[in-house]
C-alpha cells in the first residue's frame, strides 16, 4: 500500500475534528462557545436602533398620516425585543442563547457532511488526475555530463594545479580522476608530484604502488614492490600493503610468500568481516594444487 493513500484518512479525521461540535449538537441546543453569535449584543443594537427611530418620530414637526401606524409597529417590535432580552439566560463562561433562534440539528449535520464529502472527493480526484510524485523522473532534474565534458573539467583542474604545486588535496583528486579515466601514466605522474611535496603521505604511496604493480614495465613493478616493503617497515600491519604485495607475489609464482603475507593480513582483520572472507578465499585459491 502506498503511504500517500493515508492522506485522505488524515483529511477525514481533520474534518471530523473540525465539525464535531455540529455533530454533537442536539436540535435547538446552543453551539459551543466560539461558534455561536453574540445574540445579546445583536439585540441590544436592534433596541438602540428602534429607540432612535421612535425618538426621531417624536421630533418631527410635520404631521404624517402614517406616523401612528409606524409608531405602533416600532413599539410592538421593541416590546418583543425587550421580552427576548429579558428572557435571555446566561451562565458564567457561556454566551447568551435563545433556543428558538438556532437552526435545528439535522440541517447543520447535513451541511457539515456535504462540505466534508466535497473536500475529500475533490482532493482525491485531484490526486488521481494530477498523478503522484513518482511520475516525475528523478533524472529529469539531474543534468547529464558526458565523457568529453568530464575530460575538459579534469584538464582545467590540471592547469589550475600547475600554478598551485602545493595544493596536495587538489593533486590527489586529480590523480584519482586520471585513474577513473583509465589514464594510469598521468595518475602516476600526479601521485609522484604529491610524494615530492609530501613523501610520507601513505595514501599516495599505496595508490602509486598499486598502479606500478599493474604496469607492464618490470621496473615500474619493482618500484611498486619497494614502496610497499618500505611502507611495511614503518607500518607492519598496513592492510592494503599486505594485500597488494601478497597478490604480486602470487602472480610472480611465489606462493609461499603470498600465503605468508595474506595470513598476516587475515590475523589483523575482524573475524567474519567481508574483508576477512575475501582474504580466506584468496588463501584457499593459492593453496589449491
Amino acid at each position: 500500500m502506498n503511504w500517500i493513500w493515508i492522506l485522505p484518512v488524515i483529511l477525514v479525521i481533520a474534518l471530523l475534528w473540525t465539525f464535531h461540535p455540529v455533530f454533537l449538537r442536539r436540535g435547538g441546543d446552543p453551539l459551543p462557545v466560539g461558534l455561536e453569535g453574540d445574540l445579546r449584543a445583536e439585540w441590544m443594537t436592534q433596541k438602540e436602533s428602534l429607540l432612535l427611530q421612535l425618538k426621531e418620530m417624536e421630533l418631527e414637526r410635520a404631521p404624517d398620516p402614517m406616523a401612528a401606524t409606524t409608531r405602533t409597529a416600532l413599539e410592538r417590535e421593541l416590546a418583543a425585543l425587550l421580552t427576548r432580552i429579558d428572557n435571555l439566560k446566561t451562565t458564567p463562561g457561556q454566551a447568551a442563547i435563545v433556543p428558538s433562534a438556532i437552526p435545528k440539528g439535522p440541517l447543520d449535520i447535513a451541511m457539515a457532511i456535504s462540505v466534508m464529502l466535497f473536500i475529500t472527493v475533490t482532493t482525491g480526484l485531484l490526486y488521481l488526475f494530477m498523478g503522484t510524485p513518482r511520475t516525475v523522473a528523478p533524472s529529469s532534474a539531474q543534468p547529464q555530463v558526458n565523457a568529453h565534458e568530464i575530460a575538459t573539467m579534469v584538464e582545467q583542474a590540471a592547469k589550475r594545479l600547475q600554478a598551485n604545486p602545493d595544493d596536495i588535496p587538489g593533486w590527489m583528486r586529480l590523480a584519482r580522476s586520471y585513474q577513473v579515466m583509465n589514464r594510469p601514466n598521468d595518475a602516476m605522474a600526479a601521485y609522484t608530484h604529491v610524494l615530492t611535496r609530501q613523501p610520507d603521505l601513505v595514501d599516495a604511496i599505496v595508490a602509486l604502488a598499486e598502479l606500478e604493480l599493474h604496469a607492464t614495465d618490470p621496473q615500474r613493478q619493482q618500484s611498486g614492490k619497494q614502496r610497499l616493503q618500505t611502507l611495511l617497515t614503518q607500518h607492519p600491519d598496513h592492510p592494503e600493503a599486505l594485500w597488494l604485495l601478497g597478490g604480486a607475489a602470487f602472480r610472480n609464482g611465489d606462493s609461499a610468500q603470498a600465503l605468508a603475507l595474506l595470513n598476516r593480513l587475515k590475523a589483523i582483520l575482524p573475524p567474519g568481516s567481508e574483508s576477512a572472507k575475501t582474504v580466506e578465499q584468496a588463501i584457499e585459491q593459492i593453496r589449491k594444487p
